[in-house]
């Protein structure tokens, strides 16, 4: 659930891919490659989001591709065995609901609201503000977590730092999964998702020895489905008095902007 800490460093040796959940009886369970960097027998919010997303696209039907997901993490999910509900909300011709409920041991630790839109070629107008241009991707190699156990941030995930001059007030980041979701090919909405989890990491401004933060939810809306493997995070976090904030994201592949993504943060003092 939180953020990785942004360490710039050099590009580490590639790792062999693998996936984040198995199927088993009924249910998933998780590799190392799903757990997060702050804690061995937790998850990382990413992976529970695509795992969400996954299950709902098998009820939304490749017709209504997934256009939006918002995942609420009712605490940290252990690393054990998942159990997923599926329920259809609506299913129409153009678009299609349904709610997601993932327990671990009978109990609910998060929930997702998934919709999918039909698709359909549309003319727009001219004269439309254009779309901003995808940033360079020579940069810095991001060692995102530096713990000794397996990890998503470690091993599933590759992030290059940029310099974006289009992101002044925050991070940007080129990122892409070299895992699958649940041991078989995905929609590429899906590898986008779990990689929007990131968000909040990319764009951080408060100082990790001083400052907490816990990432409570995901937000993310897809125009359209992104791109190869590669996007960049174009991300900001905007910190509040109250000991709460959100992060932001503009979701970029080489074609341009494709979704954006939020984040609402828990921020204590250390």
């Amino acid at each position: 659930m939180s953020g990785p800490t942004r360490l710039e460093g050099t590009e580490t040796p590639l790792r062999p891919a693998g996936t984040l959940f198995r199927p088993v009886d009924g249910g998933y369970e998780p590799t190392g490659l799903a757990i997060g960097p702050w804690h061995a027998e937790r998850l990382h919010g990413g992976a529970v989001a695509a795992l969400a997303a996954h299950a709902a696209a098998a009820e939304l039907g490749p017709e209504r591709p997934l256009a939006r997901i918002c995942v609420d993490f009712l605490g940290p999910v252990p690393a054990a065995p998942l159990r997923i509900d599926v329920r259809p909300v609506r299913s129409g011709r153009s678009f299609a609901a349904v709610d997601v409920t993932i327990t671990a041991d009978g109990t609910p630790v998060a929930t997702a609201g998934v919709l999918g839109v039909r698709r359909a070629a549309t003319d727009l107008p001219p004269g439309l503000p254009g779309e901003p241009a995808a940033p360079p991707r020579d940069g810095g190699w991001a060692v995102a977590d530096p713990s000794d156990h397996p990890s998503f941030n470690r091993d599933a995930t590759e992030t290059v730092l940029v310099d974006d001059p289009d992101n002044p007030l925050g991070a940007t980041a080129w990122a892409r999964l070299r895992t699958t979701v649940a041991g078989e090919p995905g929609a590429p909405e899906q590898a986008a998702i779990a990689l929007a989890d990131l968000t909040h990491g990319i764009g951080a401004i408060l100082p990790p020895d001083l400052y907490r933060w816990t990432n409570l939810d995901l937000t993310v809306h897809l125009i359209r489905p992104p791109v190869g493997e590669w996007i960049a995070l174009r991300a900001r976090t905007r910190p509040g008095v109250i000991g709460r904030g959100v992060a932001e994201a503009v979701l970029i592949d080489t074609a341009g902007e494709f979704g954006t993504a939020a984040q609402t943060l828990l921020i204590t003092k250390e």
